[in-house]
């Protein structure tokens, strides 16, 4: 049952972020056809991705702390489909950026969230073969954004395939909500932070309260 409500949930997220990650290496010449857009618009396009991918990396540690890895994943994997879903509708290079930056942002915990996942539901002794597991979906995911896609496009147009992958990123999502458990570790780790912050409202002087309040 881990396999069926952890592993391959959280391989499915990875897998999914890389197919998203390589996609311009094949829609590059569509897209630049289709927009008018030069190298230069082309490479940015490409790389707004990784700066919203690499940006977020520096609260996803906390989030991942704070709410624990299922939560965190399920809910930025929304963000991913809006982004997926506004990149086949754009009609413009600026929602083309906005779009591919809002993707690279919703997949941004699939790999760290996998790791603090498999740490949590395998012993020490398993976890670097279930990391090793989790980069060869990413490598999977890579391949499947090349060849295979390109085949894709010769009977779909770009946008149905942008808009069968924020589907997909979006059922995936709602399994996460409702499929994937929560483990104990991360919730008792969201019940003390909790605590915490009950005990800090609790003890803050009354002025401080008071102007906070206000």
């Amino acid at each position: 049952m881990i396999v069926l409500k952890v592993v391959l949930p959280f391989l499915a997220g990875y897998y999914l972020s890389y197919v998203f990650r390589a996609v311009n290496a094949v829609l590059g010449p569509t897209l630049a056809r289709e927009f008018g857009l030069n190298a230069s618009e082309l490479g940015f396009l490409t790389g707004v991705y990784f700066f919203s991918f690499g940006l977020f990396q520096i609260p996803l540690g906390l989030l991942l702390d704070r709410f624990g890895p299922r939560r965190v994943n399920g809910l930025l994997l929304v963000l991913a489909a809006i982004g997926g879903l506004a990149f086949a509708k754009a009609q413009s290079f600026e929602t083309l950026v906005l779009a591919r930056a809002l993707i690279g942002l919703g997949v941004s915990a699939c790999l760290m969230a996998s790791i603090q996942a498999f740490v949590l539901w395998f012993p020490a002794e398993r976890t670097g073969t279930m990391i090793a597991l989790a980069y060869s979906m990413g490598g999977f995911g890579a391949m499947t954004a090349s060849f295979p896609l390109d085949l894709a496009l010769g009977h779909f147009d770009w946008r149905q395939i942008f808009i069968a992958l924020a589907a997909t990123v979006l059922v995936l999502s709602l399994l996460f909500a409702v499929w994937v458990p929560e483990h104990a570790a991360a919730s008792c780790v969201t019940a003390r932070s909790g605590a915490l912050r009950s005990r800090w409202a609790r003890a803050r002087p009354r002025r401080y309260r008071s102007s906070r309040s206000g």
